[in-house]
């Protein structure tokens, strides 16, 4: 799936992503690939494994998750 993490200063990841782990405001979630869309508040860390098999961690102290058609995901978080 497509991800994009943008914050208001920069964006921080833009490329394809096999999962998504996010801490939101009720819990935490697992985004995968082709996931049902969803738009949700975000609040503290923010897991991402790669195709490659990297793993990235992005702290964020808000935001919002947006799981759109067609594996897209959008982050636009308050980074710390």
């Amino acid at each position: 799936m497509h991800l994009q993490i943008h914050t208001i200063e920069e964006t921080l990841f833009e490329g394809e992503v096999e999962k998504i782990i996010a801490k939101t405001l009720t819990g935490e979630i697992t985004i995968l690939d082709g996931h049902i869309p969803i738009i949700t508040s975000l609040n503290g860390s923010l897991i991402l494994y790669e195709k490659t098999g990297a793993q990235k961690t992005f702290m964020l102290n808000g935001g919002t998750l947006v799981v759109q058609p067609q594996s897209r995901v959008v982050i636009l978080g308050d980074a710390m």
